[in-house]
């Protein structure tokens, strides 16, 4: 071969690799091996072969580095990922025992709210606390009635111990007795003196509250000093773990309580209508039986004797009735006094009178001490006022044996322009009441026990209503009383002065009023669907002088007043409840009547809706007055006849 041919070979060879390095050199990623350029890939191959060598060994020297990094790099990772399955494998160990713990807590729990009795519930709570967080000993305690003890209620390897006595600043703190944030509690190594006491080492524990919020008792638990060696006490691995059961315990004491509270309220209810279905028999009895034996005796003496009894009796009835009505406005918090002038020494003697004929019967000794001023004019609710002493004497008479002694206090113990404070208070020498019960003693249906239902009768609402009426009046009955040696109940209230400004309210008084009623020349309409009412009616006011007639509903009653001259009635007594048009209804059409008397013409209304919001609902009507059901004799004529002459209210706009 030529040396021509030979350049030529080498020249091609060239171009073939010049073209090649160009294809490779537009490959993005080649750019930082050859350059951003031809040349500069042609010279650093052709060119400066050295350098190029020279790069050569340096990377094969940076190469061996990185592979000797890289196997440190593996052998720190190695030790890493062991590291991290080490902390892998605690974590699991961690979660398991948690897990586990949690199953127990669970069964626990189950357990506890299977539980029949306290002790039931006691002894498997802390039993609990021995096995699931592995201590020594679980106990609960609850709060002494002084507030500075903690009294042990039951406890699983711990015996029955004494109050521990604890300052009132530790059991009273605020974190201890906060209820929003309910938290476990430990001292490790103990500190507080009580648990010295017990010879504790480490202990838990943690508030439990009642349904009021209220702190009530304590659980805990914990190791002793003689086997602080045996046991791995980690506190903070197992606080909130212990939290959570003494919250969960805590929800399960309370709904024990809760449905503790119900039974007891179902148990008083059933027999509250055992004795209220023997009250009632009683009362009817007499009078059914008196009836009956009035209307075959010709004795006249005899038959007054029967309709004695029949009157007793229904006034009974009446009581009892009125009782059930009272407890059932106070449950629904619609029991509202009825203020109103009154005399104070007026009331109280028309009080005493049934009073001293009773405490006569029963050889009892009535002492009364009044030691109220003469002006006793005041404003209040004197009916009430008199229900709750009539309460509170009829009780003291009817649990003092014969020949017991009774004494009734009225003292006035401040005066000033607007107000006076008088306190009241019955003392008797009866049987007394048993200290546990009287914290139940004015619960509604409650008595100490059946057999005093049994014995004295009795429904056991009568001091629930006298205490509500007495905070309505601003007191609260206080009692203090020994088993068989007597009872104090006392009150103490404020009464507004009556200075005279509502004298037309004032009740009218016997004396006030003749006892002759002469309606004589007066028109009454009598209104009730009830035929024995409207006869009632008819024979309260036979002897008056009134012309009387009757209407079957509100209907037929609006009818007569229409077809009637002007000024024809006087008075219309109108019951509430009837069929085809009620009383409301009748008086309202009555008053939009087109005729000079329809506004003023008396109408009361004479119904057995007797609570203040009936009483409104009437004068809204458009009626002048309420005379409620059942109805007596005086007092209901007393009430016409103030209606007609005395008091005559204002014509309805």
């Amino acid at each position: 071969m030529s040396v021509r041919d030979e350049v030529r070979g080498v020249r091609s060879a060239v171009t073939e690799a010049y073209i090649n390095d160009v294809l490779r050199l537009r490959a993005p990623h080649n750019r930082k091996q050859f350059g951003n350029s031809p040349a500069q890939a042609i010279n650093q191959r052709f060119l400066n072969p050295g350098q190029s060598k020279k790069d050569s060994m340096e990377n094969k020297y940076l190469k061996a580095q990185r592979h000797k990094k890289g196997i440190a790099n593996k052998a720190s990772m190695a030790h890493q990922y062991e590291l991290a399955e080490r902390n892998m494998r605690n974590i699991r160990s961690k979660l398991d025992l948690q897990l586990d713990m949690f199953t127990r807590i669970h069964f626990f729990a189950q357990m506890a709210l299977q539980a029949h009795t306290p002790k039931e519930l006691y002894e498997t709570v802390t039993e609990g606390i021995v096995v699931i967080f592995q201590l020594e000993f679980g106990a609960i305690f609850s709060i002494s009635p002084s507030g500075d003890s903690l009294v042990y209620l039951g406890g699983c390897n711990m015996d029955e111990c004494g109050p521990l006595r604890f300052s009132r600043e530790w059991i009273t703190r605020q974190e201890l007795c906060d209820f929003k944030q309910h938290n476990a509690f430990q001292e490790s190594p103990v500190t507080a003196p009580p648990f010295q006491a017990l010879n504790l080492a480490h202990v838990l524990y943690m508030p439990i509250f009642g349904n009021n919020r209220k702190l009530e008792g304590v659980i805990m638990g914990g190791i002793t000093n003689a086997s602080r060696d045996s046991y791995d006490f980690l506190p903070n691995e197992i606080l909130s773990s212990f939290m959570g059961y003494g919250r969960t315990v805590n929800g399960i004491f309370n709904n024990m309580a809760s449905v503790k509270e119900a039974t007891n309220a179902v148990r008083a209810k059933t027999q509250f209508l055992s004795n209220l279905s023997h009250e009632i028999r009683t009362p009817v009895n007499a009078i059914v039986g008196m009836t009956q034996i009035a209307e075959l005796s010709q004795n006249i003496d005899e038959i007054k004797k029967c309709l004695r009894q029949i009157s007793v009796s229904s006034r009974h009835l009446t009581e009892l009735l009125n009782d059930v009505l009272d407890i059932s406005k106070i449950e629904e918090g619609k029991f509202i006094l009825r203020d109103a002038p009154f005399s104070l020494k007026d009331a109280i003697e028309s009080l005493l009178s049934d009073i001293r004929q009773t405490a006569t019967e029963k050889n009892q000794e009535l002492v009364v001490n009044y030691h109220v001023p003469a002006s006793d004019s005041f404003v209040g609710d004197s009916a009430r006022l008199s229900q709750v002493l009539n309460n509170l004497l009829s009780n003291a008479i009817k649990f003092t044996n014969g020949r017991g002694r009774i004494q009734f206090d009225i003292d006035e113990l401040s005066r000033d322009a607007e107000k006076a404070t008088i306190r009241f208070s019955v003392t008797d020498t009866g049987i007394g009441i048993p200290e546990s019960f009287t914290e139940r003693l004015f619960d509604p249906f409650e008595q100490s026990d059946n057999n005093i239902s049994r014995r004295y009768g009795g429904t056991g609402l009568g001091l629930a209503i006298g205490q509500r009426i007495v905070e309505l009046m601003g007191g609260h009955i206080l009692v203090e009383s020994k088993l068989e040696k007597g009872s104090r109940f006392s009150f103490s209230i404020r009464l507004a002065i009556d200075n005279g400004s509502n004298s037309k309210d004032r009740p009218m008084s016997a004396d006030q009023v003749n006892e002759v009623f002469d309606f004589s020349g007066r028109s009454i309409l009598v209104v009730d669907d009830v035929e024995i009412n409207r006869e009632i009616v008819y024979a309260f006011l036979k002897d008056t002088g009134a012309k009387l007639e009757s209407a079957a509903n509100g209907h037929e009653a609006v009818d007569m007043v229409k077809a009637s001259a002007v000024g024809y009635y006087d008075l219309i007594l109108m019951d509430v409840q009837m069929p085809v048009m009620d009383g409301c209804t009748a008086a309202g059409t009555i008053r939009a009547l087109d005729r000079p008397d329809a506004k003023t013409l008396t109408i009361l209304a004479l119904t057995a809706n007797a609570f203040k919001e009936d009483i409104e609902l009437v004068a809204a009507a458009g009626m002048n007055g309420h005379i409620a059901k059942p109805v007596d004799y005086e007092s209901t004529l007393l009430a016409i006849k103030k209606a007609l002459f005395q008091n005559p209210l204002n014509p309805f706009p």
